[in-house]
């Protein structure tokens, strides 16, 4: 054979031997992220309520910007009380993920940044700006309070919660 045909055969298994490699660990790995993913947001809707007073029904939206919604029902009352929307926007580098919480009565009652990989100390400020949303009305974003520096971080969170504005007849009613 010749060098050209040898070179080609190499770099084909290489290749091949890399791919069934980042596969296995891929396995490997996306359980425990998965499931850390899914601990953090459980601390976060604790955060929010008391959640051993509620029935928690889980709904996969897989919508461009909501992926899902936890509705809770009152355990004692059987009526729906919140919902809680899982909403991702692009950031300046990363996708920007929020848990964003909706009383009954439409008032946004928390929300926490739980996912973003922004610039440090510029767009990461997200995890712990005060948006000045809690308590807000989800049809009034106008008191919406951006990250100064941070346009396109704070953009992103925006579009979270525009995204949950137009959701949130569905579950809520209008």
């Amino acid at each position: 054979m010749n060098k050209r045909m040898t070179s080609g055969i190499v770099l084909l298994v290489l290749g091949l031997l890399c791919g069934i490699l980042l596969a296995g660990v891929n396995a490997m790995t996306a359980p425990v992220i998965q499931e850390r993913q899914l601990e953090k947001v459980n601390d976060t809707l604790e955060g929010f309520y008391d959640m051993s007073q509620y029935d928690v029904e889980i709904v996969d939206i897989k919508g461009d910007t909501i992926e899902t919604a936890y509705v809770l029902d009152g355990k004692d009352s059987g009526t729906l009380d919140a919902v809680v929307y899982e909403a991702s926007a692009y950031g300046y580098q990363s996708d920007v993920v929020l848990l964003i919480a909706i009383n009954q009565d439409r008032t946004i009652h928390d929300y926490a940044v739980v996912s973003e990989n922004e610039t440090e100390g510029l767009g990461s400020d997200a995890v712990t700006h005060d948006f000045n949303l809690a308590g807000s009305s989800i049809d009034d974003l106008s008191e919406f309070d951006g990250i100064a520096g941070a346009t396109i971080t704070s953009d992103a969170v925006l579009a979270c919660f525009e995204a949950v504005q137009d959701r949130v007849d569905e579950e809520l009613g209008g």
